[in-house]
């Protein structure tokens, strides 16, 4: 027995030396995926192709989320739900009328600078000069308007609230200098700024809290005074390169005035989207109610962090196509983002207890049913925003004001009907019933109006295989497999 154990357990030469060989090819392949995927790493601080400034800026809007939820947790666990509705209420009057006054003005300016190159200097001149007048526009409504909308407040809050006002206008030029950026293709600059208000805010409110000063006022200050000096720095920026031109500035203001005529609507319903759901909460009930709801709103729109990074390079990219290739990048950007963020978003819905209670504290653990709702909401709310970028970079934008008209008309009146019966949740169920209905609708205009198939609302295999394509589509150097360790 024991002899036949022994030569049981011994070794054929000739199969060890075919199980090192097998191993080695192991390690080797390993290696050569390691330094492929280094390989495309790398390459992509450098590639300006449209896939990799989409990764790069949904790359920074996770950082971008990361700072705010950060800051949001702060006011929220020291400030509370009270204080953190009352300073939210401080930013939510300039923050609403700066964008929208906005009336189409950065896609116009971004659809023309794209059209029309050699315009740029004419076109963001007058941009500007017409930004600084709306901005005037929204600072003299909303001081003559916050007493009538905060009258719930005390006196002195609304006095600050009105001059909080002054940030409308700043807001206005950030929002004209983005879409100069975005239209010249500096997305790396882009991208940079766009971090710095929010690290900015994130640092103020760190130094109010070690130095015990963290108030509802303080905390709106730090978040309000970040944007300024990057905003002003980079108007200079630009104006340097285009030298206030105004030569041209009645045929400038007039290609800006057709595209903004048709998507102004689409701005100003795209602001009441963004924010009705705040002003009817804050109009009709408590502070602490609006803190909840926008702990539970903010923490809900992690994921559309992927829909917002892609339209701010696909309507650019599209912008650029003709009319079927524009279609079909959207569509096939669609069908991705919403897989891939409705899987994202079933653990989010499953674990919004644990998450809120870690997070901000149990005192916010009565904002989770609103939460989960908000959480589906924003999947399709985000998807439709992609969908719609067909019609914007066709020159289409009246049909995307449509679907914003339907959804919002929609959930203001369920939300004006059912928050003061049902509180919170039933703002939740008012948004989620207006972004189905745009989605449905756009896509009965995508039969009807642009005469091409209904997209699929899944993304498919093939869909996988582009977007391999896309991210790895870059050289990279091979290991030789005849090389020695």
């Amino acid at each position: 027995m024991a002899v036949r154990c022994h030569r049981i357990a011994e070794v054929d030469p000739k199969l060890e030396r075919q199980g090192n060989a097998m191993m080695s090819n192991s390690n080797l392949l390993h290696k050569s995926g390691t330094v492929r995927l280094w390989s495309i790493a790398r390459s992509l601080r450098v590639r300006k192709d449209s896939t990799a400034q989409s990764l790069k800026t949904v790359a920074v809007s996770m950082l971008i989320m990361i700072v705010n939820l950060l800051t949001g947790i702060l006011t929220a666990r020291y400030l509370g739900p009270a204080g953190k509705g009352e300073s939210s209420a401080l930013l939510l009057w300039p923050t609403f009328l700066a964008n929208l006054f906005r009336l189409g003005l950065p896609s116009a300016l971004l659809f023309n600078m794209r059209r029309h190159p050699d315009d740029s200097a004419p076109l963001y001149t007058t941009a500007l000069m017409i930004c600084l007048g709306f901005g005037g526009f929204a600072l003299t409504i909303g001081v003559l308007g916050v007493p009538h909308a905060l009258s719930s407040s005390s006196e002195q809050m609304i006095v600050y609230a009105q001059w909080f006002m002054l940030c409308a206008p700043i807001l206005l030029m950030e929002a004209t200098n983005n879409a100069a950026l975005q239209a010249r293709g500096e997305f790396l600059l882009f991208n940079r700024l766009r971090t710095l208000p929010h690290l900015g805010a994130l640092i103020g409110l760190a130094v109010l809290l070690l130095a015990g000063k963290l108030t509802p006022l303080s905390a709106a200050l730090a978040y309000s005074f970040t944007t300024i000096p990057v905003t002003l720095w980079l108007t200079s920026r630009l104006l340097s390169i285009y030298r206030l031109s105004i030569k041209r500035f009645k045929h400038s203001f007039g290609m800006i005035f057709r595209y903004a005529r048709s998507s102004s609507a689409a701005d100003v319903l795209s602001s009441l989207s963004v924010y009705m759901d705040q002003l009817i909460v804050v109009a009709l009930l408590r502070p602490a109610d609006l803190g909840l709801y926008l702990v539970a709103l903010s923490l809900s729109r992690v994921i559309n962090v992927v829909h917002s990074s892609l339209v701010m390079v696909l309507f650019p990219k599209a912008a650029g196509l003709e009319n079927k290739e524009a279609i079909e990048l959207v569509k096939r950007i669609f069908r991705i983002s919403l897989s891939m963020t409705m899987l994202a978003a079933i653990p989010m819905m499953l674990l919004g207890t644990v998450v809120l209670n870690v997070l901000y504290g149990e005192q916010y653990t009565a904002a989770v049913s609103v939460y989960r709702i908000l959480v589906l909401e924003a999947v399709i709310g985000g998807s439709t925003l992609i969908l719609a970028q067909s019609f914007m970079s066709l020159g289409k934008p009246g049909y995307q004001s449509t679907l914003q008209a339907v959804g919002i008309g929609v959930g203001m009146v369920l939300m004006v009907i059912l928050v003061p019966r049902f509180g919170l949740i039933s703002a939740g169920i008012a948004l989620l019933t207006g972004s189905l209905i745009r989605l449905l609708l756009g896509l009965v205009f995508y039969k009807k109006v642009l005469h091409t198939p209904i997209p699929q609302l899944w993304m498919r295999w093939e869909d996988v295989r582009w977007l391999y394509s896309r991210f790895a589509s870059v050289p990279t150097q091979q290991p030789d497999i005849n090389d020695k360790e």
